[in-house]
């Protein structure tokens, strides 16, 4: 594993500032970017698809970013550790140039816009979210005062592309639009339809494959060869 991230993880979970870090080599950001927020345990095709998804759809967006987030708001750390989910991507990036890899130890959305935003000022980054991901964006639990007072500069600055994801049609994602207070930001939630083949693949059921043993059929071959050479999940590398 590369030192050098290994370090910049470790330091952007000891920062107690929102912090973004950016892993490739790329050039300056366009004037609008597609921004993927995951853990990417393992990265899939679904994760690109999404991605792929924005720039086709989305007339203004001219590049995308996977944005590894190092806290969750549900969840501790488990499967790959974060530098190996940063190396996953990076091995993405080898044969996916147009992806920029960051990660931010911010968990929610709103704060790891607001840092983008401070860090890139005139760059405009939208949000693609699966169907779970935007009913957390709207759920209670995870802000202290008014929502609204927090989802106000949000939408002002930054748009929602929200996705159909495995159980959830696009036709469920649309009627979520109009709920209480959903409906009030609406018009800056843009929604996708995920193929049903793409939509189906899950970081979860991809990672419990290797874990049993089993052949993963939805994640990119530069992150199976990855998880082999470095026996993530308990995969084997039968080069050794």
């Amino acid at each position: 594993m590369n030192q050098d991230v290994t370090e910049a993880i470790r330091r952007l979970q000891e920062d107690r500032r929102h912090q973004v870090r950016r892993f490739d080599p790329g050039t300056d950001f366009e004037p609008r970017v597609a921004v993927l927020p995951s853990s990417f345990n393992p990265p899939t095709f679904a994760h690109l698809r999404l991605l792929e998804l924005a720039r086709e759809q989305v007339d203004d967006i001219a590049a995308s970013a996977a944005l590894l987030s190092t806290s969750n708001v549900d969840k501790g750390v488990y499967g790959a550790d974060l530098p190996d989910r940063v190396g996953m991507l990076l091995a993405v990036h080898e044969v996916r140039r147009d992806i920029a890899i960051l990660a931010s130890n911010a968990a929610r959305i709103m704060d790891q816009a607001g840092t983008l935003r401070g860090e890139h000022p005139g760059v405009g980054f939208d949000f693609v979210v699966g169907f779970d991901t935007l009913v957390r964006v709207f759920d209670e639990r995870y802000y202290e005062g008014s929502i609204a007072r927090e989802l106000d500069p949000f939408f002002h600055n930054h748009r929602l592309i929200a996705t159909n994801r495995a159980e959830w049609t696009v036709d469920e994602v649309q009627e979520f639009l109009d709920r209480p207070i959903v409906r009030d930001f609406a018009e800056r939630i843009l929604v996708r339809e995920l193929e049903p083949e793409r939509a189906r693949h899950s970081s979860t059921e991809e990672r419990e494959t290797i874990e049993q043993g089993g052949e993963p059929i939805g994640i990119p071959p530069a992150v199976a060869d990855y998880i082999r050479r470095r026996n993530l999940y308990g995969a084997n590398d039968d080069s050794t």
